[in-house]
């Protein structure tokens, strides 16, 4: 219902609500003046009104039938190249639930209206029903365009991008309000859950009032982040802090907060969003395809890295002062791992533009993160880099290499400048190629950002 069908049910209801006002309206037109209802019966035959009901609402159901087989094609050929997630985007997308909701309740409206025409009526509901079979008419030429739009991969790409953004400004008031460390010590509670399925959100305002009786004395450390798939028995939290009665009170009721399903929500989930452009990357480097989708791809991820760390986390007192909760937010480190693993997958399909972009966008990256997260990021780099070694030594290599290693220079990691550095050589030698096809620095006039890729 929240994902697909609430949009469309509820315009075939307000269908039905049309068509039983236009019957009431057309019901009272016998009383009308005589002028007035003899123009409509002269203008507007009641045989011929029939007639044109049938024909609308038999083609309705044709156009729909003929749009969703082609539909159904045209998605599942681009879940094919792409990634499975053209089905959950398409599926969200507002327009086309108006749409079908709209063509549904037309047919809808003009089977009842047909059902309870009478020969007498002057045929109001007959015309508006030619009128909305017109627009539906003009709407599919729309719709037809938006839909052939929508299958394409950089259009995928921007859907989700924008989607990701939306739902971390949707998550800013748990993390402004919870802590990265736990700020209490000794003995915990744990709390476990029955439930299985995803974690879909977790409600600041139901945790306020949970933990308003005992204040800053108990604290709820969540061991779960949103997005995290749960298991009969998976702790969730640990409570710490107060009396063990307080603890127990806490614990009986901090599954109350966490709403847990079997699918995952991206409006308050950009995790969820993230995992899906790592996978339509993945997709498109690990089997012989175009590498413009893999590129757009990552284009989106660094620029959901550099809008995040942007717009940070604003004070806790925006949103009614900081609670006793401990949340670990990992969105960075989601994204370095998307590009990790790109690193990593491109050897298999030899896509050294690919590799090498991803490398630039880690560069780009690296010096915004915190602390804990660069940490996390150059262990994944650290284990990661000697697979760039099976890769061509193309100029964007050599470029992607000299930006990563000007980027640990940068954060004070000679020891990771230096591994870099030597890489270089050995993809040159590797390749059996000499010192001086190596690029080995950055002029001034380089771009900022991974150049796209162009055949040399």
């Amino acid at each position: 219902m929240t994902e697909f069908l609430f949009t469309p049910l509820l315009m075939v209801l307000g269908s039905v609500a049309l068509a039983a006002g236009a019957v009431l309206l057309d019901s009272s037109s016998p009383d009308w003046p005589g002028e007035i209802r003899g123009f409509f019966l002269r203008v507007f035959p009641h045989d011929n009104l029939i007639s044109m009901l049938r024909v609308i609402a038999t083609g309705l159901v044709t156009v729909t039938t003929l749009t969703l087989s082609a539909l159904l094609v045209a998605i599942s050929h681009t879940a094919t190249t792409v990634a499975p997630v053209v089905f959950d985007q398409f599926l969200r997308r507002r327009a086309n639930q108006a749409y079908f909701g709209y063509v549904a309740g037309c047919a809808t409206y003009t089977y009842l209206v047909m059902a309870v025409m009478r020969p007498e009526w002057t045929g109001i509901a007959a015309l508006l029903a030619l009128i909305l079979a017109a627009v539906a008419l003009v709407l599919l030429v729309f719709m037809g365009y938006l839909m052939i739009d929508q299958m394409r991969p950089t259009s995928v790409v921007r859907s989700i991008q924008d989607l990701a953004f939306a739902a971390r400004l949707r998550q800013l008031p748990l993390l402004a309000r919870s802590h990265v460390r736990s700020r209490l010590d000794g003995e915990a509670t744990p709390v476990t859950t029955r439930a299985t399925g995803y974690v879909v959100d977790i409600s600041t305002a139901r945790l306020e009032k949970l933990l308003a009786p005992t204040g800053d004395a108990v604290e709820v450390a969540f061991q779960v982040r949103i997005g995290d798939l749960l298991a009969y028995g998976d702790i969730v939290a640990r409570i710490r802090g107060g009396s063990e009665a307080q603890r127990r009170t806490v614990a009986d009721d901090v599954l109350d907060c966490v709403t847990i399903d079997r699918i995952r929500n991206a409006d308050v989930d950009p995790d969820h969003a993230i995992e899906q452009l790592g996978n339509v990357a993945w997709a498109a480097t690990s089997t012989r395809q175009n590498p413009d989708v893999a590129l757009a791809s990552v284009g989106a991820l660094r620029d959901l890295s550099a809008r995040c760390a942007a717009a940070g986390v604003p004070d806790a007192a925006a949103y009614g002062g900081p609670l006793p909760v401990v949340y670990d937010d990992a969105l960075q480190r989601r994204i370095v791992a998307a590009l990790v693993d790109l690193v990593v997958v491109s050897t298999s399909s030899r896509q050294h533009q690919t590799c090498a972009v991803a490398l630039s966008t880690l560069a780009e990256i690296l010096p915004q993160l915190e602390d804990r997260d660069r940490d996390v990021a150059i262990m994944s780099l650290q284990r990661a880099l000697p697979a760039t070694l099976s890769h061509v030594a193309s100029v964007e290599m050599g470029r992607g290499l000299a930006k990563l290693r000007a980027a640990f220079d940068a954060i004070g990691r000679e020891d990771m400048a230096d591994q870099v550095r030597d890489m270089g050589p050995r993809l040159v030698r590797e390749n059996g190629l000499g010192d001086g096809d190596l690029i080995d620095h950055l002029d001034d006039h380089d771009i900022t950002g991974p150049r796209p890729f162009r055949y040399r």
